[in-house]
C-alpha cells in the first residue's frame, strides 16, 4: 500500500484496525492474569483500555501497511498531578450531592464564566477535578511481560504483533496496578454517582475509566460529549467510536447516528468568547499538529498526510499577493517548519501564543485552516471569516456529512489544494467580510454549523433541562 493513504485506503485500514480490538482485549487480560497472578473481569478491561488498545490496533495496522509507527510506548505509572488553580477554584462551589458530576468538560471560557456556571447549576451539577491515586514507585514486571510476548497463538501475524506491543507496551496502569485501581475505585465517592459527565477525562485519564466502570456498574450512567474535530464528519473516527461505545449516552455538536438511535444526541457546548479588542490587521493560518510518527489511523495525523499539508500550505503562502501579514499558529508541541517557506511579498511570521487561539481568530481579519479538525468547527461557530484547504487524496467526508461540506466548497470556504485556496484570497482583495457577510455563504455556514459545531450561549440551560430529564427516568 502506498504511504500516502488514500481515503478508501485508509477506511479499509481503518476497518482492519477494528477487526483486531477484541482480540487486544483477550491479550490484554491475558497479560494482567501472568504479571499480577489473578484473571481480570474481561469487561472492566475492554471499558479501561478501549482507548489505548485501539490506538495500539491502529499502529500494528499501519505498520503491517509499511507505514512507519511510533516509538515504543511508555508503561510508566501515571503519578497523580497537582490540581490547577481553576480546578480547585471550581470544586469549592456547588453542592457535593448534587446528582450530576461534572469532570473536564470542553469549554473554552474564561474562568469566570464557567465559575458562574457552577454556582448557577449547583443544585444538579458539580464540578469535580479528575480523580487521582498514588500508585507509588514501582517497576513493570518485565520477565512476566517478555513470557506473553514470547508466546504464540495465532497463525495471524497480525495478532502476533499486536500481542508483542499490548505485553511490552501497555501501561502499568492498564496491567501491574489493575486490580489495585479496581479496588479503589470501588471506595471512590464518584462510583455512587447517578449521572457522571465529561468530555475529555474518559480519554486522558485511567483513574476516571476505573471509576467510571464501577459508577455504571451500579446502575449510573456515564454521559460523554464531544471535545473535537472529525467526529460525525470523517468517514470512520477513533474517538467517536470509542466514546459512543464507553458511554450510556453521547452527546454532540449538533449531529445524530441514526444506527445508534437515541444513545446519540445532540447537545451544544459553550461558544468561545468573541474577544473584545482591537482586530488585528492580518490573516492568522491555523496549522495541523507536525509529527513524524503514526499514533491513530485519523487523516492529518500521518506523516504523509502531514507532508502533503504542509508542501500544500508552502504552495499556498507561495501564491500569496498584495496580502495582509500572515500568523501562522501551530496545533501540538513541534511548530510548522517555517525554513520551509518560499521567498514572498507576503510577510509572514509565527504567532507568539500570548492568547488562545480562538481570542486569535476572533480578532483576525480571515482565518485559513490546512486541515480539518476542531478549529475550523470553532471559527465556523464563531461567524468569522474561515477558509480551509484540503487535498482531497487525504480527506473525503462520510455520505452524510458530504452535502454540508460539499455546499461550504461551492461558496468558497473549502478548496482542495493551497494553490487554489491562495488565488481566492487574493480575489477578496483584502476585504474578507464582503463575501463572507453574502447571503449565499452565511446560509452554508449556518446549515453546516447547525449541525456539525452546534456551540451556544445558552448551553448551561441545555445541560439542566437534558440532566434534569435523566435524573427524572
Amino acid at each position: 500500500m502506498s504511504e500516502l493513504y488514500a481515503p478508501v485506503q485508509l477506511n479499509d485500514s481503518i476497518r482492519r484496525s477494528r477487526g483486531l480490538l477484541p482480540n487486544a482485549v483477550g491479550l490484554l487480560c491475558e497479560l494482567i492474569a501472568e504479571v499480577t497472578g489473578r484473571a481480570p473481569e474481561r469487561e472492566r478491561v475492554e471499558h479501561v483500555g478501549r482507548f489505548w488498545l485501539m490506538q495500539a490496533c491502529d499502529r500494528v495496522v499501519a505498520e503491517s501497511d509499511g507505514i512507519s509507527s511510533s516509538h515504543a510506548d511508555a508503561v510508566a505509572p501515571s503519578s497523580p498531578s497537582s490540581l490547577s488553580a481553576r480546578s480547585r477554584l471550581l470544586e469549592r462551589f456547588g453542592e457535593r450531592n448534587a446528582a450530576v458530576c461534572v469532570v473536564e468538560p470542553y469549554l473554552k471560557v474564561p474562568i469566570l464564566t464557567e465559575l458562574s456556571a457552577a454556582v448557577r447549576a449547583r443544585r444538579v451539577m458539580h464540578w469535580h477535578s479528575t480523580p487521582r491515586v498514588d500508585l507509588g514507585v514501582s517497576a513493570a514486571k518485565t520477565s512476566a511481560r517478555q513470557s506473553v510476548a514470547g508466546r504464540s497463538s495465532s497463525s495471524d501475524r497480525l495478532i502476533e504483533v499486536l500481542r508483542t506491543r499490548v505485553a511490552l507496551g501497555a501501561p502499568m496502569d492498564l496491567v501491574e496496578h489493575h486490580h489495585t485501581l479496581s479496588e479503589w475505585a470501588e471506595r471512590h465517592p464518584m462510583a455512587g454517582l447517578r449521572l457522571l459527565y465529561t468530555a475529555n477525562a474518559h480519554q486522558s485519564s485511567t483513574p476516571f475509566r476505573f471509576v467510571s466502570f464501577s459508577q455504571r456498574r451500579r446502575g449510573g450512567k456515564l454521559l460523554v460529549h464531544q471535545h473535537g474535530g472529525g467526529y460525525g464528519i470523517d468517514e470512520q473516527h477513533l474517538g467517536e467510536d470509542c466514546d459512543i461505545a464507553m458511554s450510556d449516552v453521547f452527546y454532540t455538536w449538533g449531529w445524530g447516528r441514526p444506527d445508534v438511535g437515541s444513545r446519540v444526541r445532540a447537545l451544544p457546548s459553550a461558544l468561545p468568547p468573541r474577544r473584545k479588542g482591537k482586530r488585528r490587521r492580518g490573516y492568522l493560518l491555523m496549522s495541523l499538529p507536525v509529527t513524524s510518527h503514526v499514533y491513530r489511523l485519523q487523516p492529518f495525523l500521518m506523516p504523509s498526510h502531514i507532508e502533503l499539508c504542509v508542501n500544500e500550505t508552502v504552495s499556498f503562502l507561495a501564491g500569496m499577493s498584495n496580502s495582509a501579514p500572515i500568523t501562522i499558529r501551530s496545533s501540538g508541541s513541534q511548530s510548522f517548519p517555517m525554513a520551509r517557506i518560499p521567498d514572498t511579498s507576503v510577510e509572514v511570521h509565527t504567532d507568539d501564543l500570548s492568547e488562545s487561539g480562538t481570542e486569535a481568530a476572533a480578532r483576525s481579519t480571515l482565518v485559513i485552516h490546512n486541515y480539518l479538525g476542531t478549529s475550523w468547527l470553532e471559527t465556523l461557530a464563531m461567524n468569522v471569516p474561515t477558509i480551509c484547504f484540503v487535498h482531497p487524496e487525504i480527506y473525503a467526508p462520510r455520505e452524510a456529512a458530504r452535502p454540508y461540506v460539499d455546499a461550504l466548497a461551492r461558496v468558497g470556504v473549502i478548496h482542495h489544494s493551497g494553490a487554489d485556496a491562495a488565488k481566492f484570497v487574493n480575489q477578496l482583495n483584502g476585504n474578507p467580510d464582503a463575501w463572507w457577510n453574502s447571503s449565499e455563504v452565511q446560509e452554508a455556514r449556518q446549515a453546516f454549523v447547525a449541525r456539525y459545531a452546534n456551540f451556544s450561549d445558552h448551553w448551561l440551560q441545555a445541560w439542566s433541562e437534558e440532566f434534569e430529564r435523566l435524573l427524572a427516568e
